[in-house]
């Protein structure tokens, strides 16, 4: 499991290259100027192979109810996570949350 922040629809190759297999968007849509990010980032990531998960978190959210559907995802066998929101940080609190429930 990997965390970062934002990212671009280009970057998604890299992460596909890199081993990812699935994509998580902590990011809600509301944050974007544009809208629904997240539909153009599934569809790209569905073009690569990678599965996506939108999983969003407001700024001021405890992401109990994400960090258990991440826990889901993590639980699954040969799985590589890639998390993002803005800057990274809700989507490794998430991750912290879904470790202590016992994903990987």
């Amino acid at each position: 499991m990997s965390v970062g922040p934002q990212i671009e629809l280009e970057d998604l190759r890299s992460i596909a290259e890199a081993g990812y297999t699935d994509v998580v968007c902590n990011r809600p849509d509301a944050e974007h100027l544009d809208g629904a990010v997240s539909r153009l980032v599934a569809r790209a990531a569905a073009d690569l192979g990678l599965r996506f998960h939108y999983l969003p978190i407001e700024p001021t959210q405890t992401p109990q109810t994400q960090s258990e559907a991440l826990a889901d995802i993590l639980a699954q066998a040969n799985t590589r996570v890639f998390a993002y929101c803005r800057s990274g940080a809700r989507a490794e609190k998430a991750y912290l949350l879904a470790k202590t429930s016992g994903a990987n």
